[in-house]
């Protein structure tokens, strides 16, 4: 019998493609202003881009914001555009496997987000519904690779952290999981990943 209770998987990079550099190139087209600038300014914004995935943004709030940085007045709808256009094709060979999934174990997701990918995940991406839980960094109130996130993460799910295997697709989030004691693993493509679903026992039918 598996000790594997929940399988969690990061979003960006393992279950949707993402591109962020659209984020600029769009906000760019908008204001007249080179791309890389564009990504300067906001980056650097102490208030914006790293507060922006751990606390929850009104799509108004975060216009006021890009557009005081920008010395822009893009409207709400295209700044949510723009952000939305990182956003990218499903991860299918990763999403097809959820379903079987949850035969095996519980499945939930733990994802450093936004509200306004947020949004756009729950109403475009119909896999979104094939988690038993959901966990967003702006909804806890920290990220990825602090510690806390995974602390509150393994409170709320009741759970040992070995009986959580947790796959991301960046290392430094890995490692943080596992210095916690998660079974962790790094997203690398479809084939690892059968392997490690099927090393923890939970490899869907």
């Amino acid at each position: 019998m598996s000790s594997v209770e929940w399988v969690l998987f990061d979003l960006g990079g393992v279950l949707v493609e993402v591109d962020q550099p659209k984020i600029f190139v769009a906000l760019g087209a908008e204001c007249r202003m080179p791309p890389a600038e564009v990504e300067a300014r906001l980056k650097s914004a102490v208030h914006l881009w790293n507060p922006f995935i751990e606390r929850e943004f009104t799509p108004a709030e975060l216009a006021r914001l890009v557009n005081g940085l920008l010395g822009s007045a893009i409207s709400d709808g295209l700044v949510v555009e723009a952000f939305n256009a990182e956003l990218g094709d499903t991860i299918s060979s990763t999403a097809e496997l959820l379903p079987g999934l949850r035969t095996r174990a519980q499945v939930g997701c733990l994802s450093n987000t936004n509200s306004i990918h947020w949004d756009k995940l729950l109403r475009d991406y119909e896999w979104m519904g094939h988690f038993d839980r959901r966990f967003a960094s702006q909804i806890l109130g920290c990220a990825k690779p602090k510690a806390e996130i995974y602390e509150k993460v393994q409170s709320l799910l009741g759970a040992r952290g070995r009986s959580i295997l947790f796959f991301d697709d960046k290392q430094e989030n890995v490692d943080a999981a596992a210095r916690l004691g998660w079974n962790a693993r790094l997203y690398s493509g479809h084939e690892r990943l059968l392997s490690d679903l099927a090393g923890g026992g939970v490899a869907p039918r």
